[in-house]
């Protein structure tokens, strides 16, 4: 369902418009490279400067046992907050996740991230995530977005969707 655009007199913390963008087919990744994940952004026009964004990410994902997976979200080419704190050969990232050992390649894992972003505009911005594959003991390293990495036709293998949602913020 749409959401409905309140007056401009509305109280600040009001929620103004919602869009949001569901993706439901697959997508893999397996380098240590950041790259975008295709048809996965959100587009909104804030109607006032000093309205906020309110970004949220949910992601079903599955990896190669043992796996840890990174993800850096954006508005345009700007990167929204990561860690600081990761030094030498540490990741830091906006969110991440990991698959563990004993067949959890053969299940789903799921990651949540939300950001209140002021972005200072009334033009269009774009939300979305670059990912990256960052560690496999043994050097090889494979997610995929919405499927587990091994599928073997059990009713635990399962095929989930994922989303990226922004809200427009009376301030």
């Amino acid at each position: 369902a749409d959401a409905t655009l309140l007056t401009s007199t509305t109280a600040t913390g009001k929620i103004l418009q919602v869009v949001q963008t569901v993706k439901t087919d697959t997508t893999s990744i397996n380098s240590a490279t950041y790259a975008d994940i295709s048809g996965f952004t959100a587009t909104i026009t804030p109607s006032s400067a000093s309205n906020k964004i309110l970004i949220s990410f949910v992601l079903q994902f599955g990896g190669t046992n043992n796996s840890y997976v990174a993800f850096k979200a954006y508005r345009g080419s700007t990167l929204l907050p990561i860690g600081t704190e990761g030094t030498g050969n540490m990741t830091n990232a906006s969110f991440g996740g990991y698959q563990e050992q004993d067949n959890s390649q053969f299940g789903v894992s799921t990651a949540v991230w939300q950001y209140l972003d002021s972005p200072s505009s009334t033009s269009a911005l774009t939300y979305k995530l670059q990912w990256s594959s960052v560690y496999q003991p043994g050097g090889t390293y494979q997610f995929y977005l919405n499927r587990p990495y091994n599928a073997d036709n059990n009713a635990y293998n399962i095929f989930g969707v994922s989303s990226v949602t922004a809200m427009e913020v009376a301030a």
